[in-house]
């Protein structure tokens, strides 16, 4: 019988943000300050003051920036008010509801919930919020990671699309 505990073993940057980007990168949650970094029981999601700087370069790198998706994890029981006017997507093995609005809105939370995935319309960049992952993964290109990594206010660090990002191989500890 088949776990499928492979897969958890092997996360990589590429099973979460797909592999069509130049450049990749990580943001960590919370931002700088909080040391030391022991990682939490429990993702700690990000707040509206922690990704303005990120929404603001994000916005800037689309030509897309009131036509954004957003993918929330359909497996919550908080959102059953949804279920049956939300449109739904697999993505990577897991449901989604599809939601549409600005890059703006990339902080707004759905009973509670932030988005898993989001990416504008034009496709220019793509961010991964896992469940299980107290940070976030970006694709994009150079010019659009080169400016989230000069970023002052959050921790982030340039990754590869096929590093490893599941606990005992993470290159840059949380």
């Amino acid at each position: 019988m088949d776990d499928n505990l492979g897969v958890v073993r092997t996360t990589t940057v590429g099973s979460l943000v797909p592999t069509v980007f130049d450049s990749y990168a990580r943001i960590l949650y919370p931002p700088l300050g909080s040391a030391p970094r022991p990682t939490p029981a429990k993702p700690v999601a990000p707040s509206r003051d922690q990704l303005a700087p990120v929404l603001e370069v994000l916005t800037r790198n689309t030509t897309t920036p009131n036509d954004c998706w957003y993918a929330v994890w359909e497996g919550n029981t908080v959102l059953d008010v949804i279920r049956d006017a939300a449109p739904t997507a697999n993505i990577a093995g897991y449901n989604y509801f599809l939601l549409r609005g600005p890059v703006a809105r990339a902080t707004d939370t759905l009973g509670g919930l932030s988005p898993n995935l989001w990416w504008p319309a034009d496709h220019a960049w793509c961010m991964a919020q896992h469940f299980d992952f107290p940070c976030a993964y970006l694709g994009g290109s150079t010019k659009t990671v080169t400016d989230i990594l000069a970023l002052d206010k959050l921790e982030t660090c340039s990754v590869r699309v096929d590093q490893i990002v599941t606990a005992g191989h993470d290159e840059h500890n949380y």
